[in-house]
């Protein structure tokens, strides 16, 4: 009879330990599939800092440079694919433009793109509309995004270069 008391303590002490155990995974979320971890993993000579993307589809991004020069910026896109030939977006400002209509109204209006220099081992806060194959790329709150970034920058001396400069993953804020 005392074994078969010991043997029940010792199995129902061990179960009461899986399910606290249990309780305390899904309470903290470990095992939720709606978690998305958040990046931003620049190309090489630039550098992400804080950012984030609104539900309206505007993506905010602290971007540094160490190019070894100035650069001035004449245009930035964000886009949920790059194009075919991989060289730039497939929604939104193809051509990275600094054409307004790709950009949130009135962002830039102290310092216009085409005249904003950005040194080497600066940063600064660039905006851009991010698109999506079904125009701007507005979602909920909480929701992911997927996206590249892409820069058309001239250095001084030298012509205009339309790169990626980051690919990164952002939940709606």
């Amino acid at each position: 009879m005392q074994a078969a008391v010991d043997f029940m303590m010792s199995y129902g002490v061990a179960l009461l330990i899986i399910i606290i155990a249990a309780g305390i995974i899904y309470k903290v979320g470990v095992l939720n599939p709606n978690i998305t971890p958040v990046y931003c993993q620049p190309s090489p000579g630039f550098s992400c800092g804080q950012f984030a993307m609104n539900t309206s589809g505007v993506l905010t991004l602290s971007l540094a440079q160490a190019t070894g020069g100035p650069i001035i910026i004449n245009g930035i896109a964000c886009s949920s694919r790059a194009n075919q030939t991989i060289v730039g977006p497939m929604y939104g400002n193809i051509h990275v433009t600094s054409n307004s209509a790709y950009y949130p109204s009135g962002v830039y209006a102290s310092t216009p793109l085409g005249s904003l220099t950005m040194y080497s081992g600066s940063s600064y806060i660039l905006y851009a509309n991010c698109y999506s194959s079904g125009g701007i790329a507005a979602s909920n709150l909480g929701n992911a995004f997927f996206g590249y970034v892409w820069l058309n920058y001239t250095i001084p001396g030298y012509g205009s270069t339309r790169q990626q400069v980051a690919t990164f993953v952002a939940k709606y804020t």
